[in-house]
Protein backbone atom coordinates (compact mmCIF):
# COMPACT_ATOMS: atom_id res chain seq x y z
CA UNK A 1 0.00 0.00 0.00
CA UNK A 2 1.81 3.30 -0.73
CA UNK A 3 1.82 6.22 1.12
CA UNK A 4 -1.12 7.90 -0.68
CA UNK A 5 -3.17 5.01 -0.34
CA UNK A 6 -2.75 5.04 3.41
CA UNK A 7 -3.43 8.23 3.98
CA UNK A 8 -6.77 7.95 2.52
CA UNK A 9 -7.39 4.61 4.25
CA UNK A 10 -6.72 6.87 7.73
CA UNK A 11 -8.92 9.86 6.60
CA UNK A 12 -12.25 7.27 5.80
CA UNK A 13 -11.22 5.28 9.29
CA UNK A 14 -11.61 8.93 10.84
CA UNK A 15 -14.52 9.44 9.05
CA UNK A 16 -16.32 6.46 9.76
CA UNK A 17 -15.41 6.57 13.27
CA UNK A 18 -16.80 10.14 13.61
CA UNK A 19 -20.20 8.77 11.68
CA UNK A 20 -20.15 5.74 14.06
CA UNK A 21 -19.45 8.77 17.26
CA UNK A 22 -22.35 10.99 15.46
CA UNK A 23 -25.21 8.40 15.99
CA UNK A 24 -24.30 7.54 19.45
CA UNK A 25 -25.07 10.99 20.66
CA UNK A 26 -28.80 11.61 21.47
CA UNK A 27 -30.20 14.91 22.37
CA UNK A 28 -32.62 14.58 25.32
CA UNK A 29 -35.14 17.43 25.27
CA UNK A 30 -38.29 17.90 27.44
CA UNK A 31 -40.20 19.67 30.15
CA UNK A 32 -40.35 18.35 33.45
CA UNK A 33 -43.77 19.28 35.42
CA UNK A 34 -45.39 19.03 38.52
CA UNK A 35 -47.88 15.81 38.39
CA UNK A 36 -50.79 16.97 40.36
CA UNK A 37 -50.66 21.41 38.96
CA UNK A 38 -49.25 20.16 35.62
CA UNK A 39 -47.17 23.38 36.79
CA UNK A 40 -43.50 23.55 35.28
CA UNK A 41 -40.79 23.04 37.99
CA UNK A 42 -37.18 25.03 37.20
CA UNK A 43 -34.30 24.16 38.33
CA UNK A 44 -35.08 20.43 38.71
CA UNK A 45 -31.64 18.69 38.53
CA UNK A 46 -30.87 16.06 35.48
CA UNK A 47 -28.14 14.23 35.79
CA UNK A 48 -26.85 11.01 33.80
CA UNK A 49 -26.84 8.56 36.02
CA UNK A 50 -23.46 6.63 37.11
CA UNK A 51 -21.61 10.43 36.10
CA UNK A 52 -21.45 13.77 36.93
CA UNK A 53 -22.47 15.23 33.31
CA UNK A 54 -25.88 16.72 33.81
CA UNK A 55 -28.31 20.06 33.66
CA UNK A 56 -31.15 21.45 35.09
CA UNK A 57 -34.60 22.52 33.64
CA UNK A 58 -35.04 26.56 32.85
CA UNK A 59 -36.55 28.81 34.20
CA UNK A 60 -39.88 27.83 32.19
CA UNK A 61 -39.19 24.02 33.10
CA UNK A 62 -37.17 23.00 29.59
CA UNK A 63 -34.33 21.19 29.47
CA UNK A 64 -31.52 20.11 26.67
CA UNK A 65 -29.05 17.35 27.65
CA UNK A 66 -26.62 15.46 25.38
CA UNK A 67 -26.23 11.33 26.18
CA UNK A 68 -25.74 7.86 24.96
CA UNK A 69 -28.67 5.68 24.20
CA UNK A 70 -27.37 3.15 27.00
CA UNK A 71 -27.56 6.09 29.38
CA UNK A 72 -29.96 6.32 32.41
CA UNK A 73 -31.35 10.04 32.86
CA UNK A 74 -32.58 10.95 36.71
CA UNK A 75 -34.73 13.99 37.40
CA UNK A 76 -34.74 14.69 40.74
CA UNK A 77 -35.85 17.69 42.89
CA UNK A 78 -36.65 18.54 46.77
CA UNK A 79 -39.46 17.64 47.83
CA UNK A 80 -40.53 15.48 44.62
CA UNK A 81 -39.71 11.67 43.99
CA UNK A 82 -36.56 11.02 42.01
CA UNK A 83 -37.44 9.47 38.34
CA UNK A 84 -35.27 7.42 36.00
CA UNK A 85 -35.70 7.32 32.43
CA UNK A 86 -33.62 5.12 29.53
CA UNK A 87 -32.68 7.14 26.87
CA UNK A 88 -33.15 4.36 24.29
CA UNK A 89 -35.72 5.57 22.09
CA UNK A 90 -36.11 8.94 23.83
CA UNK A 91 -38.64 11.16 22.09
CA UNK A 92 -39.26 15.15 23.65
CA UNK A 93 -41.78 14.55 26.81
CA UNK A 94 -43.05 16.04 29.29
CA UNK A 95 -41.66 14.35 32.98
CA UNK A 96 -44.00 14.82 35.84
CA UNK A 97 -42.72 14.58 39.60
CA UNK A 98 -44.96 13.55 42.31
CA UNK A 99 -44.26 15.08 45.49
CA UNK A 100 -42.79 13.32 48.15
CA UNK A 101 -43.73 13.48 51.74
CA UNK A 102 -41.59 13.56 54.64
CA UNK A 103 -42.47 12.47 57.89
CA UNK A 104 -39.90 14.63 60.43
CA UNK A 105 -39.41 12.28 63.74
CA UNK A 106 -40.70 14.10 66.85
CA UNK A 107 -38.55 16.62 68.56
CA UNK A 108 -38.98 17.99 72.22
CA UNK A 109 -38.14 20.98 72.72
CA UNK A 110 -36.82 21.59 76.57
CA UNK A 111 -37.21 25.35 78.28
CA UNK A 112 -34.73 26.04 80.26
CA UNK A 113 -33.84 29.65 82.46
CA UNK A 114 -31.38 31.38 81.47
CA UNK A 115 -28.48 31.58 84.40
CA UNK A 116 -27.98 34.65 86.09
CA UNK A 117 -25.22 36.28 84.28
CA UNK A 118 -24.08 38.05 88.11
CA UNK A 119 -24.90 35.03 90.12
CA UNK A 120 -21.53 34.28 92.54
CA UNK A 121 -19.89 37.22 90.99
CA UNK A 122 -19.71 39.36 93.56
CA UNK A 123 -19.22 36.16 96.22
CA UNK A 124 -16.11 37.86 97.66
CA UNK A 125 -17.20 41.18 98.51
CA UNK A 126 -20.32 39.95 100.21
CA UNK A 127 -18.04 37.92 102.41
CA UNK A 128 -15.78 40.98 102.84
CA UNK A 129 -18.81 42.80 104.25
CA UNK A 130 -20.01 40.09 106.10
CA UNK A 131 -16.79 39.91 108.13
CA UNK A 132 -16.82 43.83 108.76
CA UNK A 133 -20.55 43.42 110.44
CA UNK A 134 -19.27 40.90 112.98
CA UNK A 135 -20.33 42.31 116.48
CA UNK A 136 -17.80 44.79 118.61
CA UNK A 137 -16.47 42.38 121.12
CA UNK A 138 -17.99 43.91 124.12
CA UNK A 139 -14.57 44.49 126.14
CA UNK A 140 -13.57 47.22 123.49
CA UNK A 141 -13.69 50.95 125.69
CA UNK A 142 -16.67 52.90 123.93
CA UNK A 143 -14.34 55.60 122.07
CA UNK A 144 -13.02 52.38 119.49
CA UNK A 145 -16.48 51.00 119.40
CA UNK A 146 -17.99 54.57 118.32
CA UNK A 147 -15.01 54.62 116.03
CA UNK A 148 -16.00 51.43 114.71
CA UNK A 149 -19.67 51.99 114.10
CA UNK A 150 -18.58 55.29 112.42
CA UNK A 151 -16.34 53.85 110.39
CA UNK A 152 -18.86 51.23 109.16
CA UNK A 153 -21.37 53.94 108.63
CA UNK A 154 -19.11 55.60 106.50
CA UNK A 155 -18.19 52.76 104.45
CA UNK A 156 -21.54 52.06 103.90
CA UNK A 157 -22.37 55.23 102.36
CA UNK A 158 -20.00 54.99 100.27
CA UNK A 159 -21.06 51.61 99.09
CA UNK A 160 -24.54 52.86 98.36
CA UNK A 161 -24.08 56.35 97.36
CA UNK A 162 -24.06 55.22 93.12
CA UNK A 163 -27.52 53.39 93.70
CA UNK A 164 -29.08 56.51 96.09
CA UNK A 165 -27.37 59.03 93.35
CA UNK A 166 -28.95 57.19 90.43
CA UNK A 167 -32.02 55.98 91.83
CA UNK A 168 -33.26 57.42 94.68
CA UNK A 169 -32.06 61.38 94.48
CA UNK A 170 -33.25 61.48 90.41
CA UNK A 171 -36.19 61.03 89.96
CA UNK A 172 -36.18 60.48 86.30
CA UNK A 173 -36.17 56.53 86.28
CA UNK A 174 -39.21 56.38 88.50
CA UNK A 175 -40.62 59.17 86.18
CA UNK A 176 -39.78 57.16 83.33
CA UNK A 177 -40.62 53.78 84.85
CA UNK A 178 -43.94 54.99 86.00
CA UNK A 179 -45.27 56.55 82.72
CA UNK A 180 -43.74 53.20 80.41
CA UNK A 181 -45.64 50.59 82.46
CA UNK A 182 -48.55 53.16 84.10
CA UNK A 183 -47.86 52.70 87.80
CA UNK A 184 -49.00 54.71 90.74
CA UNK A 185 -46.05 55.88 92.74
CA UNK A 186 -47.04 53.41 95.43
CA UNK A 187 -47.04 50.86 92.59
CA UNK A 188 -43.53 51.96 91.79
CA UNK A 189 -42.41 51.61 94.97
CA UNK A 190 -43.83 48.39 96.14
CA UNK A 191 -41.85 46.58 92.64
CA UNK A 192 -38.73 48.51 93.53
CA UNK A 193 -38.53 47.00 97.07
CA UNK A 194 -38.82 43.79 95.63
CA UNK A 195 -36.26 44.52 93.05
CA UNK A 196 -33.83 45.27 96.40
CA UNK A 197 -34.33 42.51 98.36
CA UNK A 198 -33.72 40.08 94.98
CA UNK A 199 -31.21 42.00 93.97
CA UNK A 200 -29.40 42.78 96.98
CA UNK A 201 -26.27 40.95 96.97
CA UNK A 202 -25.19 42.39 93.61
CA UNK A 203 -26.89 45.87 93.11
CA UNK A 204 -24.48 47.86 94.85
CA UNK A 205 -21.43 46.83 92.75
CA UNK A 206 -22.83 47.47 89.22
CA UNK A 207 -21.80 50.01 86.57
CA UNK A 208 -24.51 52.66 85.72
CA UNK A 209 -25.45 50.96 82.82
CA UNK A 210 -26.22 47.73 84.47
CA UNK A 211 -27.88 48.36 87.20
CA UNK A 212 -30.63 50.21 84.95
CA UNK A 213 -30.86 47.58 82.32
CA UNK A 214 -31.37 44.83 85.49
CA UNK A 215 -34.07 47.23 87.04
CA UNK A 216 -35.87 48.11 83.55
CA UNK A 217 -36.28 44.40 83.02
CA UNK A 218 -37.31 43.59 86.31
CA UNK A 219 -39.86 46.17 86.22
CA UNK A 220 -41.04 44.68 82.36
CA UNK A 221 -41.68 41.02 84.27
CA UNK A 222 -43.52 42.57 86.86
CA UNK A 223 -45.24 45.32 85.93
CA UNK A 224 -47.66 43.26 84.57
CA UNK A 225 -48.88 40.99 86.90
Amino acid sequence: MGYLEKIRFTIICLLLAGGSFAQDIVTVKGLVADSASHRPIPYVNIIIKHTAKGTTTDKSGYFTLLAQPSDTILFSFIGYQTLEFPVMDWEPSVILLAEHATILSTIVIKGAALPDPYEHLFDEENIKLKNSRQAIPFYFPKDKKEKILLGRAKAEQKRVKHYVDLLVKDDRVKNELMKKHKLTEMEYYDILTKFNEKNYAIMYYLTDSELLSLLYRFYEINASR
